[in-house]
């Protein structure tokens, strides 16, 4: 059986509130992007952006807000050189249309995508026509977040854009 002096008691008391003190700065330090732009999102679709922030996140390797900010402008402005980690290949983008099929179809609806013949967009495959699909959904999307992150509505974008 091991006593502990006053002192003893005391030092291991600073040394559990200092362990505690380090933890939530650590959490804070590190807090995701995720938390950061959750509020921000709007309600459509909110799984999926969220799984594209974690996604944006990963491939950024950091949760710094410019570097986050700066990579959508790239993707944005030419998607097929900006590289997302976890839908870089087919296969990838393929696992994601299958995961939110519902959300993406959707979307592509109201994108009028489906008015659009396969084949004049070269695919000639029920998986190409898809993938080409699923791209143009991602697409969308991250300019949802990058508009919804700056704190812009769609109204107030149409009034930019006009």
């Amino acid at each position: 059986m091991v006593y502990l002096t006053e002192v003893g008691e005391i030092s291991i008391l600073n040394l559990i509130y200092r362990n505690m003190k380090i933890k939530s700065y650590k959490s804070f330090i590190n807090e995701d992007l995720k938390s950061d732009l959750s509020p921000k999102l709007g309600p459509d679709y909110k799984e999926l952006k969220e799984d594209i922030i974690e996604m944006i996140e990963k491939s950024l390797k950091t949760s710094d807000d410019k570097t986050f900010d700066d990579f959508l402008s790239a993707f944005i402005k030419d998607p097929e050189e900006t590289q997302i980690e976890g839908l870089i290949n087919d296969s990838d983008i393929y696992e994601f249309y299958l995961k939110y099929r519902n959300d993406v179809d959707e979307l592509l609806s109201k994108l009028k995508f489906y008015d659009e013949a396969p084949s004049d967009m070269s695919s000639f495959s029920l998986y190409d026509y898809v993938i080409k699909g699923t791209k143009k959904v991602i697409l969308e999307l991250v300019t949802m977040i990058k508009e919804e992150s700056e704190g812009q509505s769609d109204e107030e974008t149409k009034e930019t854009t006009e």
